[in-house]
């Protein structure tokens, strides 16, 4: 499994003509998602590098204007890909955080996370509550759990004044 996830990030980089538009994109996704629940480090590692890659991906928020020319068949390839599998894989993300992440791969789920909250906010704000609930109380009291969702809730919907 992590000589595949290592193989789709070199697709990712050197031929996106061929990952994005394909139909395996979503098993890809899929299957990186099921690394997420291994316990072995190197494949959820490779695993979360790899979601990080297609959801952090510049198609999703071009800084060019016009953006490349291939660019919205990109993205129109991953939002549903992120828009079915996003519950399952925010409860992964956060099952993980607590759970048996590696400690290297933090900074990737919180970019994640970002992503989702910039990109899929009414969505990140549905699928989070149940991902979190679910998680077991020895690793996140109850208390915690509330301040956690009340904490994201009160982030992704913040919306800076005009000065």
């Amino acid at each position: 499994m992590e000589d595949y996830l290592q193989m789709l990030l070199q697709m990712i980089e050197f031929t996106p003509d061929v990952f994005f538009p394909s139909p395996a994109l979503a098993i890809a996704f899929r299957v990186a998602m099921a690394g997420l629940t291994l316990v072995y480090s190197d494949i959820a590692y490779a695993a979360i590098d790899l979601i990080r890659s297609i959801l952090a991906h510049d198609c999703l928020a071009p800084s060019s204007q016009p953006p490349p020319p291939k660019f919205p068949i990109y993205a129109a390839a991953i939002r549903p890909v992120v828009e079915s599998e996003g519950a399952t894989l925010t409860g992964y993300l956060m099952s993980g955080l607590v759970g048996d992440f590696p400690e290297e791969s933090v900074h990737m789920v919180v970019t994640i996370f970002r992503v989702l909250a910039s990109l899929w906010p009414t969505q990140l704000l549905a699928w989070l509550p149940p991902a979190v609930q679910q998680l077991p109380s020895a690793a996140a009291p109850d208390a915690a759990k509330a301040a956690f969702v009340a904490d994201i809730n009160k982030s992704v919907t913040y919306q800076p004044r005009a000065v």
